[in-house]
């Protein structure tokens, strides 16, 4: 009979149960949503990684040596080694795009490329070479044609054996985007460019060795070499930080749909364990037991919360992760992708769950089950009428319509309804502000960093032929011409150590705006300037000292911190001209030069000087990041449309349950001769007090949410400074109170199906 009772009431609160299942479901979609993208890139790149033989350090050296070898093999750890020559070198595809180069002294042991189609490359090969694959189709090549590359005014030619995979090429970019019509990879045997020198030396660690002891041993045999570990690799840090950054954001965006659930489940049940005051009542009456009831009222809360969390988990995790990969994840050179289960913290969520509304359902009915039987089978005596505060101001108070008079006392007295309307409102737009902050954020970052942090319109990057700076500023027709300097340096403070990037600039910069909010600071002499972020990650501060290895030099400079500088997207070193000549590491060699409001005769004598590899320009650049940046829409997306279905179903329950209890006073109101129209007018009015309070409120928590979204999101060489327009605001506020009401117009109608006759009746 009780099964029986228990259908029949869920069939009648069938509007409660459903709110229950949907607000259990969506904080446990999301999560599990979060959770399986984060699982997928994590799970993909160690199996990747693992079967592939990742390299764990790229050892860089101005000379490979057999001596090298024999040092970095005899360091305990370390598991193989392997020399090999890398460059970017031009091709003489239509476009010219360029290849990075990596030719191989020997077995290709470390960083095994997965062969997409053809065959391996023998070691004794000198005329093959092996293909990125979306390079390959990109430029309509096959296994069997031929590529050319040039290098020191020579060309040479080899035959496609196989397109491939290589698990060090994830992120494959010169730049910002990943583009193969204009840069891939290409690995060949050493012997077959003779010219080009061995620099790089891939190191493998044995399983279970420690790598801060190994990269120390390293640094301590090759102090003049720079090691990059995985973190410092661009290409794999960027894959790890796919993976991290949607883990961290398992800890922001579903803990908050989770509390908001909570808070509406404890208001839903409570409601709905107070309005079964006659059955618990008669069910004590009849002989139950309290075993038995107290189980019967907690299949209540067990049974919606359990098959909403379970549908959110399975739902989460088999359509959003594939959704965010194709969209983000996907666009880098992944080969194939591995699909984990769900994991445990996911199933932990929904016994979290079912336990909370199982703890919240518990509370409730033991209020009722410590009355009397006699007590609950009479109706609960309506709380004693108070005045509200506003009562007690007169002048006001008498100004207000029996209207105005009559809303305001039903929010004050049903408050706990009225907070978690009004909490759910705030929620539903602070979580829209933050998708709209984010999109806002992205955008700001892109255009702040290319058009004013870099204050040049064109640069021209140099080779190993370049000349004197003097001559190119006197030589060049523009507004401005400046030469800078760009050394990867191994910077180690005294807790951490990181392969960074030092920029030498002219001893008067204009071309750089490296300034709290892009404006333009000149370089301090007599020390370096560090970029916010990778201070943070090297743990210094003004004062502090770094020590410098640079390629090729095992004499470290010791430099002082004196300015910290602002850089969002690349973080560096930076040094003036004047203070870099006090090392004695050698003159002041160009690498580019930074040119603003070049004349069309200036950037046709740029093209054909032989010194300069390329011209690049910001507003290109900014397209590209922007493109990247784009990508990321589909988590805003996804962030909206939850915040809307939360607001949905906690504005309709909340309304609903407003409604059912005060069906009385409708029918009073029905009987004393108001129209539909203005009963309707009342309940639209009262929601609107709430939605307003709501969503104003709403306007600081979602920026502030903004910030500790991006704040997680963060890696070591990109920084996302919060920013959240006013019309992200503006249009968030009116999104969500216009949703709000359009709810509370939809409930509006059950105004015509009050039978006044059956709300007026009382059991006395």
């Amino acid at each position: 009979m009780l099964r029986r009772k228990l259908l029949r009431d869920m069939r009648r609160a069938m509007m409660q149960f459903l709110s229950i299942v949907l607000l259990c479901s969506l904080g446990s979609l999301l999560f599990s949503a979060l959770d399986g993208v984060s699982r997928m890139a994590q799970a993909t790149i160690d199996v990747y990684f693992g079967q592939n033989g990742l390299a764990d350090f790229w050892v860089q050296l101005l000379q490979v040596d057999r001596d090298t070898l024999l040092t970095l093999r005899s360091i305990e750890g370390v598991e193989a080694v392997r020399a090999r020559a890398v460059a970017d070198l031009e091709t003489t595809l239509p476009g010219e795009p360029t290849l990075n180069v990596a030719a191989y002294s020997g077995a290709m042991d470390i960083n095994v490329p997965l062969l997409l189609d053809g065959e391996t490359l023998n070691e004794t090969d000198l005329r093959g070479c092996l293909l990125q694959g979306a390079f390959a189709q990109a430029h309509g090549l096959n296994v069997g044609d031929r590529v050319t590359v040039k290098w020191a005014q020579e060309e040479y030619s080899f035959i496609i054996r196989g397109t491939v995979y290589s698990p060090e090429y994830i992120c494959v970019t010169d730049n910002v985007y990943p583009n193969p019509d204009e840069y891939g990879y290409m690995l060949i045997n050493a012997e077959a460019m003779q010219t080009l020198p061995l620099t790089q030396v891939l190191v493998r660690i044995a399983q279970g060795a420690d790598e801060e002891d190994v990269e120390h041993a390293i640094r301590q045999a090759l102090p003049e070499a720079l090691v990059m570990d995985r973190g410092a690799h661009p290409s794999t840090a960027s894959a790890q930080s796919n993976a991290d950054m949607f883990r961290n954001l398992t800890l922001v965006f579903p803990i908050l749909a989770y509390a908001v659930a909570a808070l509406i489940v404890m208001t839903t049940l409570t409601r709905m364990i107070d309005n079964q005051r006659l059955q618990l009542g008669t069910l004590k009456a009849l002989g139950y037991s309290a075993r038995k009831i107290r189980g019967h009222y907690l299949s209540y809360a067990v049974l919606p919360s359990l098959v909403g969390s379970v549908a959110g988990v399975v739902v989460g995790h088999t359509t959003l992760p594939y959704l965010i990969w194709a969209l983000l994840i996907g666009q880098n050179d992944y080969p194939y992708r591995i699909t984990p289960p769900i994991s445990l913290q996911a199933w932990s969520m929904v016994a979290l769950t079912v336990a909370m509304s199982m703890v919240i359902c518990l509370i409730t009915y033991q209020k009722s089950a410590r009355e009397t039987t006699a007590a609950l089978l009479r109706p609960k005596a309506p709380k004693a009428g108070r005045r509200i505060l506003l009562e007690r101001v007169g002048f006001l108070w008498k100004r207000l319509g029996f209207n105005a008079k009559m809303v305001l006392r039903n929010l004050m007295r049903n408050r706990m309804r009225s907070i978690m309307s009004f909490v759910g409102v705030l929620s539903c737009n602070a979580l829209i502000i933050a998708s709209f902050g984010l999109q806002d954020s992205v955008n700001a970052l892109a255009l702040n960093h290319y058009t004013k942090t870099l204050s040049y319109d064109v640069r021209a990057e140099l080779n190993d032929q370049a000349g004197d700076a003097h001559a190119y500023t006197t030589r060049l027709d523009a507004e401005a011409v400046e030469c800078v300097m760009e050394k990867s340096v191994s910077a180690i403070s005294q807790t951490q150590t990181r392969v960074t990037l030092l920029t030498v600039v002219q001893d008067q910069m204009t071309t750089l705006r490296l300034g709290e909010n892009e404006t333009l600071v000149q370089i301090a002499s007599g020390g370096a300037a560090i970029t916010r972020k990778l201070a943070q990650t090297l743990e210094v501060e003004e004062g502090d000292t770094l020590t410098l290895y640079f390629p090729g030099d095992d004499e470290p400079v010791c430099v002082t911190v004196v300015q910290t500088v602002e850089n969002n997207v690349s973080q560096g070193l930076y040094m003036n001209r004047t203070t870099w000549e006090s090392l004695r590491k050698g003159a002041f060699a160009p690498t580019a030069i930074q040119l603003r409001a070049p004349t069309e005769q200036c950037l046709s004598e740029l093209s054909d000087m032989d010194e300069v590899d390329s011209l690049e320009r910001p507003t290109e650049q900014m397209t590209e990041l922007t493109n990247m940046l784009a990508m990321l829409t589909s988590i805003f997306v996804l962030l909206t449309l939850v915040a809307l279905a939360l607001a949905f179903v906690i504005c309709y329950n909340m309304g609903l349950m407003n409604f059912s209890e005060r069906v009385r006073e409708y029918a009073t109101l029905k009987v004393l001769g108001y129209h539909q129209k203005e009963i309707r007018r009342l309940i639209v009015g009262e929601n609107a007090i709430l939605s307003f309070l709501g969503v104003a409120v709403s306007i600081v928590p979602g920026v502030l949410l903004t910030g500790v979204v991006l704040l997680v999101c963060q890696t070591e060489s990109l920084r996302y400074p919060s920013y959240t327009s006013a019309f992200s605001i503006v249009l968030s506020c009116v999104i969500t109170y216009a949703f709000s009401l359009l709810i509370q117009m939809f409930l509006t109608r059950k105004v015509r199906s009050i039978d006044m006759v059956e709300a007026l009746k009382s059991v006395e």
